[in-house]
């Protein structure tokens, strides 16, 4: 038996050397790799991060309004082109509600396309209108879609764009339209190559010719032999020249007899000066003063009511502000808006609307002076100028007679209306001393009606573009205090 010391040492074989370097090198490799790892680990954070605040800087300076919204339709995250279309600080929506800054009418609407959006996958759209505290209303246009975040909380993310200027030159063609279709007088529009593009009924009714049979042909159509090609040519070469020509002329109608009329033809430019149409308005020869008398009425006042149209009533503004400083008078401007008329045209039609706001012209005048001036400036919008007024009680008078005469329904055909209007009124001199700061002065004073509750009245204080404090008839006992 051997004792301990008999055993041999151990020995280090090669081997096991070589194995541990190989250790310690594969040790330093993945110590770098490891560095690398960690080094491009850095970077993409630093990337990612670059990413978050170019998003972050795209999503609030885009020029496209952007606003995300909760189920029940609070602002959850908004920019600044969205703040900016809605008049307001960006920093005071956050967790608003959208229908706040609506009309009333419109809510329903809004609350229906946010159902539909977390309903649907689909992009949803709606045009809404709204009036900023500034008293500017704006068409926007909704592009609406439902979002997931990361940890899987659904929201409505929207796109807003301003179509107020689209739905102006709409609503500008829709009146060109139907200022064509109603015109007494004969109307035709060529191209450029003269070749008829649209007449309107009066022009059928005149001539005898139909739509059909008129468009397509040259006016060469209603030549009646009477004037020579001379004749043409100098009109033609006037038209030219200048743009415009008008004159007696002797056309032929399908019948075949020959009668004078009073033609007036226009070019038509587009914004490189090229021609692009050429309009012809022509009437009866000898009723050329009823027809003068028609435009200057056309022009001047509204076609619906026969009140003074916003053009007349700012010229009537301009003269009475001037007599007021000259007699060192005051005057008052009255914005009157009705409300919930919207409702009551969508819900009857615009004939039932159109007699309504007839009626309701009439019921105002009762409430006026002889030099008082009422007009109406589009829509259920009308304005009231009383020039030389002693002092502002006359106004609130006024605005009390307004609201007890709406207090009996109105009868419109088989309808009996109640309607109920809010009245915004500015003294001169102390709420404006011109034109247009009156002008933006009552119509602020108006919306704060329409906040308040409608069927009221209140006058301008300074501040309350702002939201400040104010008061309303029948709220408060300062405003009663400042009238008697």
């Amino acid at each position: 038996m051997l004792s301990d010391d008999d055993n041999p040492p151990e020995r280090t074989s090669p081997c096991s050397v070589s194995d541990a370097q190989c250790l310690l090198q594969e040790l330093r490799l993945l110590q770098d790799e490891l560095g690398r790892c960690r080094q491009e680990t850095r970077e993409v954070r630093r990337q990612m991060e670059e990413l978050r605040n170019r998003h972050a800087q795209l999503y609030d300076l885009s020029p496209v309004g952007y606003l995300s919204l909760d189920d029940k339709g609070r602002a959850l995250e908004i920019n600044h082109s969205a703040a900016a279309l809605l008049g307001r600080e960006r920093m005071s929506l956050s967790g608003k509600h959208f229908i706040a800054w609506l009309a009333e009418e419109e809510r329903p609407l809004f609350m229906n396309h946010l159902r539909q959006v977390f309903h649907s996958r689909d992009k949803q759209v709606i045009d809404l209108r709204i009036k900023t505290p500034g008293g500017i209303l704006r068409d926007l246009h909704l592009e609406s879609q439902v979002m997931e975040r990361p940890d899987q909380q659904r929201y409505c993310h929207s796109e807003l764009t301003d179509r107020s200027d689209q739905r102006k030159a709409e609503e500008a063609s829709c009146l060109t339209a139907r200022v064509i279709e109603s015109a007494a007088e004969g109307i035709m529009i060529t191209d450029a190559h003269r070749i008829i593009r649209l007449v309107n009924p009066a022009f059928e009714k005149s001539t005898g010719y139909s739509a059909r049979e008129a468009i397509g042909r040259t006016p060469a159509l209603l030549q009646s032999g009477r004037h020579d090609e001379h004749f043409y040519r100098e009109m033609w070469a006037t038209l030219d020249l200048h743009g415009k020509w008008q004159g007696e002329v002797w056309n032929r109608n399908k019948s075949g007899d020959i009668y004078p009329e009073w033609l007036s033809i226009s070019a038509v430019r587009d914004s490189r000066q090229k021609v692009t149409h050429y309009v012809g308005i022509f009437s009866d020869a000898h009723t050329q003063e009823q027809i003068l008398e028609r435009l200057h009425y056309l022009a001047y006042y509204d076609g619906l009511t026969g009140l003074p149209n916003r053009r007349l009533f700012l010229d009537r503004l301009t003269i009475s502000l001037a007599q007021a400083r000259r007699d060192g008078h005051m005057l008052a401007l009255m914005f009157i808006d009705l409300d919930h008329f919207k409702q009551i045209n969508d819900r009857l039609g615009h004939k039932i609307g159109d007699g309504l706001l007839v009626a309701v012209t009439e019921r105002l005048k009762t409430c006026l002076r002889d030099g008082d001036t009422l007009a109406r400036l589009g829509g259920d919008e009308f304005t009231v100028i009383l020039p030389a007024i002693t002092h502002p009680n006359a106004a609130s008078h006024v605005a009390r007679k307004f609201l007890q005469g709406f207090s009996h329904p109105l009868i419109i055909e088989e309808h009996e209306l109640q309607i109920t209007c809010s009245i915004g009124f500015g003294i001169f001199p102390d709420d404006g001393e011109d034109a247009d700061s009156l002008l933006n002065h009552a119509d602020i004073a108006m919306y704060q009606i329409k906040e308040s509750g409608r069927n009221s009245y209140v006058r301008y204080l300074a501040g309350m573009g702002n939201d400040a404090l104010h008061e309303t008839a029948g709220l408060t006992d300062r405003w009663r205090n400042t009238e008697s």
